[in-house]
């Protein structure tokens, strides 16, 4: 076993342990120093989040992670600003090709952008980008790219309703309590 494996296992590990801490403040100042990740102001990410490839994941101001949530930052995350992600939603940017003989993993990257509400357990899968307002309902699979303001639902997911095009006004990471 290589020493590059080696330390790529303890720091996803330590990545990890950083999810379970009680401090919403610890929490961000760690993921911040030393997973490296990008954060806006106002940012939640609540507790139990697992993170992979923290260095290429940014999170827009305002930004709410909820409990138990997987980001893959592999292939490059990034969330806009106010975006609401609910519990135990997962964001992967990496999956094998199983057309080839080898099985390579292959990364694409995955973008949410300003004020998307992700409902819990959802599935966003590599190359996606949730657009402008949309709102994913909850357990929806999201395999392709959606349109501004859509309500998108289903495995896969279709678009299935409006959102209106509002001037938004809550910051959903400005409701936590940094103490907890």
């Amino acid at each position: 076993m290589s020493l590059r494996i080696t330390l790529y296992g303890a720091y996803t590990l330590a990545l990890e342990a950083v999810g379970f801490l009680p401090s919403q403040r610890l929490r961000r100042l760690l993921y911040k120093k030393f997973g490296r990740m990008r954060l806006g102001e106002h940012v939640a990410i609540y507790r139990g989040a697992r993170i992979r490839g923290g260095r290429k994941i940014a999170i827009g101001s305002g930004t709410s992670i909820g409990d138990r949530c997987e980001l893959d930052g592999r292939g490059g995350l990034q969330f806009g600003c106010n975006v609401n992600v609910s519990s135990e939603a997962m964001f992967w940017t990496a999956q094998h090709d199983y057309r080839d003989a080898g099985f390579p993993t292959r990364f694409s990257p995955v973008a949410i952008e300003d004020w998307v509400w992700i409902g819990p357990r959802v599935i966003v899968l590599p190359g996606v980008t949730v657009a402008r307002g949309c709102v994913v309902a909850a357990g929806s699979v999201v395999t392709k790219s959606t349109e501004p303001y859509g309500l998108y639902a289903g495995v896969p997911s279709r678009r299935v309703g409006e959102r209106p095009n509002l001037e938004f006004e809550y910051t959903p990471g400005q409701g936590f309590i940094p103490f907890l």
